[in-house]
């Protein structure tokens, strides 16, 4: 999963939740700057709901740090973290299946 699909999911995640942002088609919009928490949303609920909206489609565990704390506080954080979650999976995926095929 490339990082522009990352992106797109989590916009779409974030209108349908949300309901006050530009549809992903609108490009002129700047998604990767937008401060989770006041920009897109001021209720940090809406952040909890979405991280759990997040977790479920991508399949990853936010640990310590959750959407809108530090560190994560914009759009354009999120899709880094969920893309290098997404890739750790994939490369352990490999990893296993290549031992597995080994044996």
């Amino acid at each position: 999963m490339d990082r522009k699909r990352i992106r797109d999911e989590v916009i779409e995640i974030l209108c349908a939740k949300l309901h006050n942002l530009p549809q992903p088609s609108e490009d002129e919009f700047d998604y990767e700057g937008q401060v989770l928490v006041p920009d897109i949303t001021k209720d940090p609920l809406d952040v909890a709901e979405v991280s759990m909206d997040l977790e479920d489609a991508f399949g990853v565990n936010f640990e310590e740090v959750l959407p809108g704390d530090s560190g994560m506080e914009t759009l354009g954080k999120v899709v880094d973290y969920l893309e290098s979650r997404i890739i750790g999976q994939q490369k352990r995926t490999a990893a296993t299946k290549k031992e597995l095929a080994e044996d």
